[in-house]
């Protein structure tokens, strides 16, 4: 036999906080002061409370009202309905404003380092401390996909193969800078050519990765046409690790807003002329949907980028 269940009776949050404002004020006539509402007003959501549940809920005793058994279970409702509905209004002006809510970022494994950190996040981070960032690093065709696919709302990438169902905003040019292990013979020149650089050897993407097509036509571009690869491995830090071990030249493309470029345990090689590197920027869908924390996100990475 199915339970039988009185009707909810109506405790709308303008009935809860009225009837907590009668017990906290001690009567009528001054919770009717203190939400600027007509004595009559007051008393008619006090009754109607009364007769929504069958029972007293407030009883007048020593010249003050007091709580029933009925009404003191009711008003701990009441404050924690209330208290429950004041944190909610914070937490959607926290997501209208910005403050909340979650990012989904992909970013090209350029920015698999600790500038990226120091530079783009930790400071995000601390001024929205409440939002949740999620970062996925891959390669800027897979990331540009994953913006396709919904599994990111920002990629942070090269603009290479941009998607045309998607919106590309440039942000930034990049520079090349080549390092060595600091006991590599490069490491002390005073200045180091192309050649030197192709004689010593590259570590670089797997050569049948399409990573390495771009990164090759860079290279190119750069002026090194011609090099030795001395080394093939996928990832920006199994590069790193591999040039600390004195494996070749780790060429990588570093943000203006990377003043100082900086990696352990490597020095970088003193060239002529700082070659140019790929253009990077944001992609992502239509903005005017994107939630306010996305959009704040995106607000700081453009200060960043563009900042003197």
């Amino acid at each position: 036999m199915a339970d039988e269940h009185a009707p909810l009776p109506e405790l709308s949050l303008t009935r809860l906080r009225i009837f907590a404002a009668i017990v906290e004020q001690g009567g009528y006539s001054a919770a009717a002061s203190s939400l600027a509402l007509s004595q009559p007003t007051v008393s008619f959501h006090a009754r109607a409370l009364e007769r929504a549940f069958g029972t007293r809920l407030l009883v007048y005793r020593d010249r003050r009202v007091q709580l029933t058994a009925a009404g003191q279970a009711l008003y701990g409702l009441a404050r924690r309905t209330l208290r429950d509905a004041e944190g909610l209004i914070d937490q959607i002006a926290d997501l209208r404003a910005g403050r909340a809510g979650r990012v989904r970022l992909g970013a090209s494994i350029a920015f698999e380092q600790a500038f990226f950190f120091e530079a783009v996040v930790a400071p995000f981070r601390r001024a929205h401390p409440d939002v949740e960032l999620s970062l996925r690093f891959g390669h800027s065709v897979h990331m540009a996909e994953a913006v396709r696919a919904r599994e990111v709302d920002l990629a942070y990438v090269a603009r290479w193969h941009v998607p045309g169902d998607v919106q590309y905003e440039p942000l930034h040019p990049s520079r090349v800078v080549f390092f060595v292990a600091a006991d590599h013979p490069l490491a002390a020149a005073a200045v180091v050519s192309f050649a030197d650089v192709a004689r010593a050897g590259l570590i670089a993407a797997p050569l049948d990765s399409v990573e390495w097509q771009y990164y090759g036509a860079v290279l190119r571009e750069a002026g090194l046409r011609h090099y030795r690869v001395a080394l093939e491995v996928d990832g920006i830090q199994a590069r790193i690790l591999a040039a600390q071990a004195g494996l070749g030249v780790l060429g990588t493309f570093w943000p203006p807003y990377v003043r100082e470029p900086v990696l352990p345990g490597l020095c970088a090689l003193r060239l002529p002329t700082a070659p140019a590197g790929p253009d990077y920027g944001l992609l992502g869908r239509d903005e005017a949907a994107a939630a306010p924390v996305v959009t704040a996100f995106a607000d700081w990475l453009r200060h960043v980028a563009t900042a003197p």
